[in-house]
């Protein structure tokens, strides 16, 4: 048990880092991170559907299998995501929005659970919960002229979660602490 504590305590402590560094090189540079998402975007689907070709090309037998279409449907995708990468941007506010959303609810859900093992701490589990919910119906209801705005809003958002992911980090430490 103690194991899996530990491994929590790690595991919110680095994510909170990310949040930070990731929030602070998006308000930073936002242009370049939304750039580099497209790149890796169209990189990854172009991957997949050249693997898919070749190991469709190897094993065919009497005609091509389904795996060497799949191939050209992942470079079709890879195509679309580089060139039109702005208009698909303009989901990104309410797909980010849904994420943040759906997070916060499961978040909330932990924090319920933790009011009976930290019985005064759980509150900040509560805050980080309702922040992500806020965050989610924010984007979900105004999405925003601008997706360069939107992104130094959501680096913001994510070097506070962040703060309070550390602030969580140290409650679950002591409390470890306070009960060994």
């Amino acid at each position: 048990m103690e194991t899996l504590i530990k491994r929590l305590e790690r595991s919110t402590f680095i994510q909170a880092a990310l949040y930070v560094v990731i929030g602070l090189l998006i308000i930073l540079y936002p242009r370049i991170f939304f750039d580099a998402i497209v790149y890796l975007v169209a990189a990854y689907f172009a991957i997949i559907g050249l693997v898919a070709i070749i190991q469709g090309l190897r094993h065919k037998r009497d005609g091509l299998p389904a795996g060497f279409f799949m191939g050209i449907i992942y470079l079709l995708i890879a195509l679309i995501v580089f060139f039109f990468a702005e208009t698909l941007a303009s989901l990104l506010p309410i797909f980010i929005g849904a994420l943040f959303l759906f997070g916060g609810i499961i978040r909330l859900i932990q924090a319920v659970g933790f009011r009976r093992t930290i019985a005064n701490r759980w509150m900040y589990f509560m805050l980080s919960s309702l922040l992500w919910i806020g965050i989610g119906l924010l984007m979900l209801a105004n999405p925003f002229d601008s997706l360069l705005v939107l992104f130094r809003l959501f680096g913001g958002f994510l070097i506070a979660v962040g703060v309070i992911e550390w602030v969580l980090y140290f409650t679950l430490r002591s409390s470890r602490r306070q009960q060994a």
